[in-house]
């Protein structure tokens, strides 16, 4: 049996964004909704100022609506509007709702923002990076390395290349080419801006670095090793008094994130005392072959199957690859022990219905990926451990978590709905050659029809929406090392309707 202890070295990655997509910015959660951040009621639907501005900015808004004209954004509301109609038509008991992977792709995203949450509330709000450390690494923040580095495969690799070049004095440009067989050293800059993990910032940027210098062996998520040296920088500096401002303010909130970040880690190190994760060598393995094609290969007839049968084959939702039919000889077997319980290759499987396993490294081989799966399965066991303390806190009741989850449940309801009345319409091929002249043609009148009819159960904040300024730079918005990465969904392909001659006014008491 191959005992593998599953150590809580974790790695927050990128969970600001997320947390920014919850509540719209990194401070104390209200206990509701604030009725001031509430832009429009769609019967016990609600679509907040902040979920506007990301439905219209963290995704690719089509060319009808995509500057900051009034009209556009009026057009963009609209597009809202009838997303929460078609969701309240779709009902609660259609063959989506009643679809179990769907329902687990609901919880799944409930669950990570529960754990968002949890990292807000154990982390983020308790961090506050020292002053004189703000201003030291404020003075460096300018500096863009240029360095050249070298991944290695494991310790023996790196003692031997530390050993040469410390013992016998051989230069790492002489030890990098052996190892590359003469090929060119991999080199790149390095900026304060970049999206760099905790340590390798705070190598780059707590101290002045000098020409030449070696940094490392650091420890790569995957296992691998990687040794860097500085061949040169170059220092822009702030001049503006809006650059100083801003370059302050970057440096405050990376250094608070590295600060949340300790904290974050030393709370799920506490979660996770005393247990460990024994996985059943014989299992384990036969799994991994089984599983390395669907994986490497990425063969989601599944996903594929499955939106075509409620959304078309371009939606964006993010279901697993299909486990092929070989799972099905050892799936009642005993794969790993964890936490006084027999995980069989079923209960890994249901697992991963509402939490796809997170692979630390993009591109694996072969040969790499049993020791990639390892890692991914301890990290949906943590995960899950990190479920149940926010379940028991009552996170999954938090207006901001059910306003979220509603979001995606709603966004899903409304294209399916919308593909029901194409294909009663006789126009869901159509619509994916050009969607813009069905909406026209065949969605315009159907909603200018649930206007009416949601006549007065709709409410707008008028005053709210008056103030809201759009940008008009294509993003799609991409949350790195979780299990659900897109931060928000596709924006509603609905209406192109401009005008706002429907509802009433919803007014804003003090």
């Amino acid at each position: 049996m191959d005992h593998y202890n599953l150590k809580i070295t974790f790695f927050v990655k990128s969970l600001l964004i997320g947390v920014a997509v919850l509540f719209g910015a990194c401070s104390q959660p209200e206990p509701a909704i604030p009725p001031e951040k509430i832009l429009a009621k769609v019967g016990d639907r609600i679509i907040t100022t902040d979920e506007f501005i990301r439905r219209a900015e963290y995704t690719i808004r089509p060319t009808y609506c995509r500057q900051d004209y009034y009209i556009h954004r009026k057009i963009v509301l609209n597009s809202l509007i009838a997303e929460k109609m078609l969701a309240l038509e779709a009902g609660a008991d259609n063959e989506l709702v009643l679809n179990e992977e769907f329902r687990n792709y609901i919880k799944g995203r409930r669950e990570q923002a529960m754990r968002q949450v949890y990292y807000l509330r154990k982390a983020w709000e308790k961090a506050n990076p020292d002053t004189a450390l703000v201003n030291k690494v404020y003075q460096l923040a300018g500096r863009k390395y240029q360095i050249h580095y070298l991944r290695l495969p494991d310790e023996a690799t790196v003692a031997q290349f530390l050993h040469l070049h410390a013992m016998q004095n051989i230069s790492f440009d002489s030890l990098a080419a052996d190892l590359l067989n003469g090929a060119p050293i991999p080199q790149r800059e390095i900026s304060f801006k970049d999206d760099l993990s905790d340590e390798y910032q705070e190598i780059f940027y707590s101290e002045p670095l000098t020409k030449n210098q070696l940094l490392g062996p650091l420890q790569n998520p995957d296992g691998s090793w990687m040794i860097m040296q500085i061949s040169g920088w170059t220092t822009e500096p702030a001049v503006s008094e809006w650059d100083i401002r801003q370059r302050y303010q970057d440096v405050y909130d990376k250094l608070k994130t590295q600060a949340a970040n300790r904290v974050y880690s030393a709370e799920v190190a506490r979660l996770m005392q005393g247990k460990k994760m024994e996985l059943r060598e014989q299992t384990f393995f036969r799994l991994a072959e089984i599983l390395a094609p669907v994986y490497l290969k990425n063969l989601d007839d599944k996903k594929r199957a499955f939106n075509q049968r409620f959304w078309g084959a371009n939606s964006e939702i993010e279901l697993d690859p299909s486990w092929n039919a070989d799972v099905e000889q050892i799936r009642e077997e005993p794969l790993l022990d964890f936490d006084g319980k027999v995980w069989r290759v079923a209960d890994l499987e249901k697992a991963i219905q509402s939490h796809p396993l997170v692979f630390r490294k993009r591109q694996i081989s072969r040969r790499e990926f049993p020791e990639q799966l390892k890692l991914a399965i301890a990290d949906l066991l943590r995960d899950l451990r990190i479920n149940t303390a926010a379940y028991q806190a009552g996170y999954d009741k938090l207006p901001e978590v059910e306003n979220y989850t509603a979001l995606w449940q709603d966004n899903l309801l409304a294209i399916y709905q919308r593909n029901r009345y194409l294909e009663k319409f006789g126009a869901l091929a159509e619509f994916g050659k050009n969607y813009t002249r069905v909406i026209e043609t065949v969605m315009n009148p159907i909603v200018d029809s649930l206007q009416v009819r949601y006549n007065d159960k709709i409410q707008i904040n008028t005053e709210a929406f008056e103030k809201i300024q759009l940008t008009d730079i294509d993003l799609f918005a991409v949350q790195k090392g979780v299990a659900y990465p897109i931060v928000s969904p596709s924006f509603p392909l609905l209406t192109t309707d401009n005008k706002l001659d429907y509802g009433s006014r919803l007014t804003i008491t003090e």
